[in-house]
């Protein structure tokens, strides 16, 4: 018998998926109230769609590119320290973004400092979540993204109150001032070394805590690091450049950045699709889209239990959702009617919500199973660049391509491929990896 110190799998672990919810109410949440706080305003200096544009797409580039960084200060710092440090920019940023009269000074202010509060925030939480739990990782994913979800229901109605009885620069102060709030949910994130459960064990890799402590002079992956490594080896083993020589790693995070731009695009050009393809009124349109967002909470709270009894992969829950995210996509390209397009919509938010929850849990489950669980930061901050990277490119050719075509339909049936890739690519290396 073995006796060995593993995370609780829960206890404290809910107390900390509490913390991470609040942060993503008053933080993560706040990306979608970006045209309503922000539009009228941009307006008056005569800043139009391309401001806005400017604005939201420098902020998306941020935040994943973020990605470099965010992993070696969540090492070095941990998660609880860099969650406070991410909630501390985004609130300071709209506090800045009220006193601003330029465009400029609102794309330093949102786009650059409120975008990498983000990313230490989507980072940190799942790592301090991740950390805690075992068997229920799905769950907890689930509930504290669920915090998103609540807060994309409650802040535009809020903004829209504030806006109604007070001015921009008020209202960005106020929600400013409640992104602060963040603060108090990530100082919950408190180290799992502090909750660690006693188990007695006879399987010596049972026995192996999940969160194994660095040894002086070792990379993460093992190898030696002398004292006299030039300046390169320190780096590499600070980022874990390692990871990137893993081609079945470079395989998924492909994947998940494709199946990631695919749903951005979707999310910009699904109202567009509403009114102008399905020739939607903008009450239904808003009804299609309350539909998607309702099925979408609903599902972050319950299905993820589900699939932890079942014990599926997080990557084939995610491969088969996708699977389901490409038909209803394709059948909701060819509705014209209201209640079709209802229906459709609440099934692909269920189904969204899948992939969702199980973006980052893939990540660590691979990390996981390689026995790099130290590396997770930053495979997670390596995944957010590649993301970066394909809405850059990509992105913008499926916007391209809905100017070219002029139909939104087409445009739908365009983001599928990218989908369809991610699936052809692990269907292949799943294929490869059972014949050896």
């Amino acid at each position: 018998m073995r006796s060995s110190r593993v995370p609780p799998d829960g206890g404290f672990g809910w107390v900390v998926v509490a913390g991470c919810a609040l942060v993503n109410i008053f933080n993560q949440s706040l990306v979608s109230v970006f045209g309503l706080m922000f539009a009228d305003y941009l307006a008056s200096l005569g800043e139009h769609a391309f401001g806005a544009a400017l604005v939201m797409n420098m902020c998306n580039i941020s935040l994943n590119f973020s990605g470099l960084i965010t992993g070696p200060i969540i090492k070095h710092f941990k998660p609880r320290k860099a969650a406070i440090l991410g909630s501390l920019l985004t609130g300071s940023a709209l506090t800045l973004c009220s006193y601003s009269t330029k465009l400029w000074q609102i794309v330093l202010s949102y786009s650059v400092t409120f975008g990498f509060g983000l990313g230490l925030i989507q980072s940190s939480t799942f790592v301090a979540l991740n950390s805690y739990f075992r068997h229920r990782k799905g769950r907890a994913v689930g509930f504290a993204l669920a915090g998103t979800g609540v807060g994309q229901i409650l802040m535009p109605l809020l903004v829209q109150y504030l806006l109604s009885n007070f001015n921009f620069r008020d209202t960005t102060l106020i929600i400013g001032g409640l992104a602060f709030n963040g603060v108090v949910g990530a100082c919950l994130l408190q180290p799992v070394e502090w909750h660690l459960k006693d188990i007695q064990s006879e399987d010596d890799r049972e026995s192996q805590p999940l969160l194994a402590v660095d040894k002086p002079g070792l990379h993460t992956n093992g190898t030696s690091c002398s004292k006299s490594s030039g300046g390169w080896s320190k780096l590499a083993a600070l980022m874990d450049f390692a990871i990137l020589k893993q081609v079945s790693f470079l395989n998924l995070i492909v994947g998940l950045g494709l199946a990631y731009t695919a749903s951005t695009s979707f999310s910009l050009f699904f109202p567009y699709f509403l009114q102008k393809s399905a020739n939607l009124t903008m009450l239904e349109a808003a009804n299609c889209m309350s539909v998607l967002s309702t099925t979408d909470l609903i599902t972050r709270v319950t299905v993820p239990a589900l699939v932890d009894k079942m014990e599926f992969s997080h990557r084939t829950t995610f491969l088969l959702a996708g699977i389901c995210l490409v038909v209803a996509r394709s059948v909701m390209a060819e509705m014209r009617s209201l209640v079709p397009l209802m229906i459709t919509s609440a099934f692909y938010g269920i189904f969204r919500s899948i992939t969702i929850v199980n973006q980052n849990l893939t990540v660590a489950e691979y990390c996981g199973e390689k026995r790099i669980e130290k590396m997770l930061p930053n495979a997670l901050g390596f995944n957010m660049v590649t993301k970066g990277i394909l809405v850059l490119s990509l992105g913008q050719i499926l916007g391209w391509f809905a100017d070219f075509t002029g139909s939104y339909s087409l445009n739908l049936h365009a983001q599928n491929l990218l989908l369809v890739t991610t699936c052809v690519l692990w269907l292949c290396e799943m294929y490869f990896k059972d014949d050896e």
